[in-house]
């Protein structure tokens, strides 16, 4: 999946809850915020570290792909695609996405897919990731 670093989209961001989201691309509507209850219970099967600070938003799939697009044109991106899978995997196929926004892990689902599932494939990316090399 799409890793981005530093993803400088604007200086104004609160990078509370939706907020993140809406300054990511201000035509989202259907973003709903997954309860950190959830992500923690995920987190606990991938990771005994700590629960890093990571938001996590369900999007239709029109803007699920719209976001997905927003996010893959910023230089900084660190595109996981072929060394995951082998294969450049078409977005329409992608089911999720993480992020980095200053500091702050993002992930993105679409509201199609099984969303524990989903979790739990991002969670690990985000447990294996090292700030320092800036890969997952």
């Amino acid at each position: 999946m799409p890793i981005v670093r530093d993803l400088a989209v604007s200086n104004t961001c609160s990078l509370r809850g939706f907020d993140v989201v809406v300054k990511l691309n201000r035509e989202i509507y259907s973003a709903k915020s997954v309860p950190k209850k959830l992500l923690r219970s995920v987190w606990t099967r991938v990771s005994d570290k700590p629960l890093p600070d990571v938001y996590a938003f369900t999007l239709e799939e029109k803007e699920f792909l719209s976001n997905l697009e927003l996010v893959q044109k910023n230089k900084r991106i660190i595109d996981t695609r072929v060394s995951e899978y082998g294969v450049r995997v078409p977005n329409q196929f992608i089911e999720a996405l993480t992020f980095e926004f200053k500091g702050h892990l993002i992930i993105f689902v679409k509201q199609t897919v099984p969303l524990v599932d989903a979790l739990e494939h991002e969670l690990r990316h985000v447990a294996s990731w090292n700030a320092q090399n800036k890969a997952p």
